[in-house]
């Protein structure tokens, strides 16, 4: 048995089910073992390496299992970089796995020569080269136990061409796994007991309890808990963007997202005004507290922060009291003790007030909801987009143009719908790729795939792989024509300066088509009703460009440009 037999036992002992990934001349001999051993192990195919890693970072945040994606050597390692990035910085457990030249010709100007563990250091939980094929069991158990453990992330193999070619030595009874390993979060904590009560005691003491979810606490799965939490305790409940959908979205406890991105005013105002505030799995980083404006200094207020990992405990507020641990865990054992503590509590005056400021907020969209203008107004896509969503439903959309009126006007149904972006670096061409990695996750799921312009040019090529594998997906495309979230701030900020922005809205759907996917071309209200309707009732995946309004010509809700346009309009 050689080193890339070796490899794929090693993966099926972690039950790994998918592998994503495109071949190449250092890779022959895995793909070759793919082929013999005839497991249940399926590699897919992406176009490009960088969709391979975004679609490894989405299956991974929906199966809970870690995601695996493969390369070749040189090129192919340059390209996965983006979306291992983001996982690692996501907190997402994906093993990206290199085939490298010999190690015979380092140093001798080989092609494709690269140090790939220095390469990958920076963005990793750890990166490895794995030298000897006797130690790949060994390599492959840390790996998973890095991945998955503590604060989960990413991590880097490189095998050489030994590695993967040389016989196998050892004894078959290396080739085992942790079971503990093979979902996340692996060996979850619970916070001290002492810890949990003083947390309590805080709690119970607020009059204007708020509590604050980010993507911890989706990736640990602690929405029941949380919900329960707040029913208990009557208290008002708002996300980050990565924190969306932990509750049902109409939910009497669930205000909406706080921040600088498609923010809902009532949750602002929640933050601002309580006097106790509970942050669970949060990084309070510049977007969700408005570069660390909110909340703002006030008098006797008390901070609480619940976070896996205990460097991200107080890091950017002063806290009152910290709970390391698991937010699931933790959040269980709070709601067990505040029922043994506290009476239950029923909504006050001031979450009465809040939920009627939030019904206000939402009757005031009803305008932009049902507006006829044209080109489409974004509010009236997402909007449109909202009957059509149910418990099934997972909608993934790119950073840039949609996102802020994503995540201010999206209703999920929660249960078991998501919504996935990339948050940590924002990297475009995300959504077209993590929609496979997704549907693999969960077949069952109703996919939705939302994207700019600037995204589609950068994965297009992926749509080949959604039509190849004939997945049922409703891609929608924002299409102004441009760059619109940096032709924006041009306009804030550069007095209309508009530079290297804008390109030819040309036929993007002529282009699905030419990839094998039905598409349309939509332009007016009727034409998007029907489009959704038809793609929607569809079994295959559909493309649907619609001509969306730029964003010149009503500002999105981020915080700071809406801020900045007011003192604009002061001037």
């Amino acid at each position: 048995m050689i080193g890339a037999q070796t490899l794929v036992k090693m993966l099926e002992k972690y039950h790994v089910e998918y592998i994503f990934g495109v071949p190449g001349d250092t890779s022959i001999k895995f793909y070759e073992a793919l082929y013999d051993n005839q497991s249940g192990i399926r590699h897919v195919m992406a176009r490009d390496e960088r969709s391979a890693s975004f679609m490894a970072d989405a299956y991974a945040r929906l199966s809970h299992k870690p995601g695996v994606c493969e390369c070749p050597s040189g090129a192919g390692s340059l390209y996965t970089v983006p979306g291992i990035a983001e996982a690692n910085a996501s907190s997402i457990p994906v093993i990206v796995i290199t085939s490298d030249i010999p190690l015979s010709g380092e140093g001798k100007q080989t092609i494709t020569e690269l140090d790939t563990q220095k390469l990958y250091e920076s963005i990793t939980k750890w990166a490895t080269v794995v030298k000897s094929v006797n130690k790949i069991p060994e390599v492959i158990r840390r790996a998973f136990r890095i991945a998955t453990t503590g604060r989960p992330g990413a991590v880097h193999l490189s095998l050489p061409k030994e590695a993967l070619c040389d016989e196998f030595s050892n004894s078959a009874k290396d080739l085992y796994a942790d079971e503990n390993c093979c979902t996340y979060p692996a060996f979850r904590t619970r916070g001290a007991r002492t810890d949990l009560e003083a947390l309590v005691d805080h709690m119970a003491g607020a009059k204007r309890l708020v509590i604050i979810v980010g993507g911890g606490a989706n990736h640990s799965q602690a929405g029941t808990s949380i919900q329960s939490m707040a029913e208990w305790m009557a208290a008002p409940v708002v996300s980050t963007i990565s924190g969306q959908g932990i509750m049902p979205d109409d939910h009497p406890m669930a205000l909406g997202v706080i921040g600088d991105n498609g923010f809902h005013p009532h949750a602002h105002r929640a933050v601002e005004e309580a006097d106790v505030l509970l942050y669970v799995g949060c990084k309070m980083g510049s977007v969700s507290t408005i570069n660390w404006s909110m909340p703002s200094e006030k008098p006797g207020r008390k901070i609480l922060q619940i976070d896996l990992n205990p460097e991200m405990l107080g890091n950017n507020f002063q806290n009152t009291w910290s709970v390391a641990g698991d937010a699931r865990l933790v959040a269980e054992d709070l709601v067990t003790l505040l029922k043994g503590k506290t009476a239950h509590r029923q909504a006050s005056d001031w979450v009465n007030s809040l939920n009627q400021q939030r019904l206000d907020f939402w009757k005031q969209a009803q305008q932009a909801f049902q507006a006829d203008t044209t080109p489409l107004k974004p509010q009236r896509i997402i909007a449109e987009l909202n009957r059509h969503l149910d418990e099934t439903t997972i909608v993934i959309s790119d950073a840039g143009t949609p996102t802020p009126y994503i995540t201010r006007f999206l209703k999920l149904a929660a249960k078991n719908s998501r919504f996935i972006i990339p948050r940590a670096y924002g990297g475009l061409g995300y959504a077209i790729p993590a929609v496979v990695g997704a549907h693999f996750a969960r077949p069952d799921a109703r996919l939705v795939g939302l994207f700019g312009d600037g995204s589609l040019g950068m994965s297009a090529g992926e749509l080949e792989t959604i039509s190849r594998l004939n997945i049922p997906v409703v891609l929608i495309h924002f299409n102004n024509s441009s760059f619109g979230w940096i032709k924006a701030l041009q306009k804030l900020h550069c007095n209309k300066k508009y530079f290297s922005v804008d390109f030819n809205a040309n036929n993007p759907a002529r282009v699905a088509e030419g990839f094998g996917l039905k598409a349309l071309s939509i332009e007016t209200p009727e034409q998007l009703v029907q489009g959704l309707d038809m793609a929607f009732n569809a079994r295959g995946p559909v493309f649907l460009d619609v001509k969306s309004e730029p964003e010149l010509e009503d500002i999105p809700p981020v915080y700071s440009w809406m801020t900045c346009q007011a003192k604009h309009d002061k001037a």
